[in-house]
């Protein structure tokens, strides 16, 4: 794969998007969930470089925490990658579960697999590099609760006849800013 899958990049590129986590087939048609980041931008430069000619494996860290909106709950999935020491690449992923069924999938399968795979990509989504994450028991039991209790709590406002993931997407998207010098 020298890109992103067209799917991939036409998504991202029609929401804004760049960073995603969603299901694909890598080996052997097994599904699994995969992050891809977009590195664009002059801001992302001296990233693009060092993702690029990196020697060793960059420092990764992946971390998932339940927000319970009033709308619907949303998970969130930090993704950091310390290409430079004193401004790491930081990207939060915002998944419905509860709406989106890809969302939900990506939950599952993070909540199983034992790798996670890593697809950095340049403006054009051309693949600089691909690094792969093992996913331990302790990540696995993580991932497992945060879906069962995203889907309790969709299940409580679904009752109340409250439940609007956009509303709560956006209200929560609506906090973030560019990290500087982006120019989006």
């Amino acid at each position: 794969m020298d890109e992103f899958p067209p799917p991939i990049k036409t998504a991202m590129r029609e929401s804004g998007a760049e960073a995603t986590c969603v299901p694909v087939q890598i080996d052997s048609g097994v599904w699994e969930s995969a992050l891809f980041l977009h590195l664009a931008g002059p801001e992302c430069k001296q990233d693009r470089r060092v993702v690029k000619t990196a020697s060793a494996p960059l420092p990764l860290s992946l971390e998932v925490e339940l927000m319970a909106h009033q709308r619907a709950a949303v998970v969130m999935l930090r993704v950091q990658v310390t290409t430079v020491e004193s401004d790491p690449l930081i990207y939060e992923i915002l998944l419905t579960p509860g709406a989106v069924t890809s969302h939900y999938e990506s939950l599952r399968l993070l909540s199983e697999q034992k790798r996670v795979l890593w697809f950095f990509g340049d403006s054009d989504y051309r693949i600089l590099a691909v690094q792969e994450q093992d996913v331990d028991e302790q990540q696995h039991n993580r991932f497992s609760e945060i879906a069962k209790d995203a889907f309790a709590h969709d299940t409580v406002v679904r009752m109340a006849g409250n439940y609007d993931s956009t509303v709560a997407v956006n209200e929560i998207a609506a906090h973030y800013t560019p990290r500087e010098g982006a120019d989006r």
